[in-house]
């Protein structure tokens, strides 16, 4: 072959190449930028918590949402009031976020997260609980396998009958115990159901009080009936904002008090075996990143905080009380004295 014609047929590849290689790149270039706009879509997520303990959830919910390559500003915004919302303030946030068309929203707190099923009903805004006590039994899910609809989360299990008896292990002597709720919240009504089922058989004789509102639990406090052993909190805002008010009056009669929060214990509270609000919300962040990765958040199953044991040994001085060994080779939190 000639170099005239070698020369005309390397032309002829050329020309006919050029086009696809310059396709080649146009579609690399292209799939890159959809790549990046992917990579850089804004999530918004909305964060409410009716109670103080729920900042907590909310903490962990956003450091477990950071660690799984969610940045602010970069690939996801939040809509926080940086504080607990109730009542008509509740229903406006929750509204606001519905409107503002959100990719997902959080809760912390049983009232919250059934509000949101009833606001977001409508909608096909997921909904992530972390946590609500009883979801069932709050009327956001049927059935915790397979939840169905928006919502999935986090709830709490079972633990009221056990946290029953450890108090009982640290102070066998109780015969007579107080529960102050509100039985409207069907956190707290679910709770003291755990312990009137156990109660007969343990030998405690279980003394219901009602609180609806602040006045109903101050007036409680001002006239706590006589012969009481103990005080046993359950989940439920009305009562558990008040905690400050419920210890002073307890330790005034040097009766030991059970919290169902964790937190409660560091407060002041003689023994809890409840939930780590903070992890409970790194739970729940895992959940929330599946959903935002494309599973319908009802086809999550509702998953189950871990339950730890608190001791408060400053209160149990305070109340003359000797906690068992035992007990404290089972507490994951301890409050000493010198703390």
């Amino acid at each position: 072959m000639s170099r005239v014609t070698l020369y005309s047929a390397c032309n002829s590849i050329l020309v006919f190449l050029l086009p696809l290689v310059t396709l080649v790149i146009i579609a690399s270039l292209l799939s890159s930028c959809t790549k990046e706009r992917e990579d850089s879509r804004l999530v918004t997520i909305g964060l409410i918590t009716n109670n103080r303990n729920g900042l907590r959830n909310i903490q962990g919910f956003q450091d477990r949402m950071t660690e799984l390559g969610y940045s602010i500003g970069k690939n996801i915004n939040y809509v926080f009031a940086e504080a607990p919302v109730k009542g008509r303030n509740l229903e406006n946030a929750l509204h606001a976020m519905v409107e503002a068309e959100v990719d997902l929203i959080f809760t912390a707190g049983t009232p919250t997260g059934v509000a949101a099923h009833r606001i977001t009903a409508a909608t096909n805004i997921p909904v992530i609980f972390g946590v609500i006590a009883d979801p069932i039994a709050a009327g956001v899910v049927k059935d915790l396998s397979k939840p169905g609809g928006n919502m999935t989360g986090v709830k709490l299990g079972a633990n009221q009958a056990r946290r029953l008896q450890f108090l009982l292990e640290m102070t066998p002597d109780i015969k007579r115990i107080l529960i102050p709720y509100n039985p409207e919240d069907t956190a707290s009504s679910s709770a003291v159901a755990q312990i009137n089922d156990i109660a007969s058989s343990l030998n405690v004789e279980v003394v219901e009080r009602w609180v609806h509102n602040d006045q109903e639990v101050f007036e409680l406090l001002s006239s706590i009936p006589e012969r009481l052993d103990a005080i046993f909190l359950v989940p439920g805002t009305t009562v558990n904002i008040h905690l400050q008010k419920v210890l002073a009056a307890a330790h005034a009669r040097k009766l030991p008090v059970s919290g169902p929060s964790l937190a409660q214990v560091k407060e002041g509270a003689l023994v809890a075996f409840g939930f780590n609000h903070y992890e409970a919300g790194r739970q729940a962040g895992r959940i929330a990143d599946q959903v935002l990765k494309g599973i319908n958040p009802g086809d999550l199953p509702v998953e189950t905080a871990e339950f730890f044991l608190a001791i408060n040994l400053k209160t149990a001085e305070t109340i003359g009380l000797q906690v068992p060994y035992s007990i404290l080779q089972q507490a994951k939190i301890i409050i000493r004295p010198d703390n």
